[in-house]
């Protein structure tokens, strides 16, 4: 076994009650952000911080389960003043770059998986321009199922329900609920019939 890793197994014990204890120092500095930048300012710290995503998430109104993993950066937009429309069950995953937007409420349930660059999209909105008359803002919450995994980059779209332990492949752009137990999958890439020139 390497001399770091040694290292760290016999220091972690020792080092989790002083993380602890100056865990407030944390708190204090989120405090201090959020009240000059506002809840896009924690979103930031979400995207910048390499362990303590849980604490966050709830320190500003989420509600967020026993045992859940989250491997950062998390992004999180549209949250308005805090992140009291995202609930995470337990034992939840979601890997890195995963994007949840909090125009509407997002339920997660336990036992879920979403993995790296998921995406959660609770809103559609064409902005100011020119099709604004022709596409209103469009919103709903999005919920995905107790035990339903969503692979690499697999999209949901406002009001989409996952049902409990679907299973929706990688890349995979979700825009009507799913059945549980459905399994969802992308197109797959074809060989042109064109040879190569």
């Amino acid at each position: 076994m390497p001399a770091i890793v040694t290292f760290r197994k016999t220091i972690a014990p020792a080092a989790r009650p002083l993380r602890r204890a100056f865990a407030f120092v944390g708190r204090s500095r989120r405090r201090a952000r959020y009240l000059r930048d506002g809840i896009e300012g924690i979103a930031m710290e979400l995207r910048l911080t390499p362990n303590a995503h849980v604490e966050i998430l709830r320190e500003f109104g989420a509600s967020v389960g026993k045992d859940v993993s989250i491997h950062g950066p998390i992004h999180i937009v549209n949250a308005g003043s805090d992140f009291s429309r995202l609930s995470i069950g337990d034992r939840v995953h979601l890997g890195t770059d995963v994007l949840i937007d909090l125009a509407g409420d997002v339920t997660i349930e336990s036992g879920a998986t979403l993995s790296m660059r998921c995406n959660l999209v609770t809103h559609m909105d064409v902005g100011p321009g020119p099709l604004r008359d022709r596409r209103p803002r469009q919103e709903g919450p999005v919920r995905i199922g107790a035990g339903a995994y969503l692979g690499i980059g697999a999209t949901v779209l406002h009001g989409v329900t996952i049902g409990e332990a679907a299973t929706i492949g990688a890349h995979a752009l979700i825009d009507r609920d799913v059945a549980p137990g459905a399994t969802m999958l992308a197109p797959r890439a074809r060989l042109s019939q064109a040879g190569p020139e």
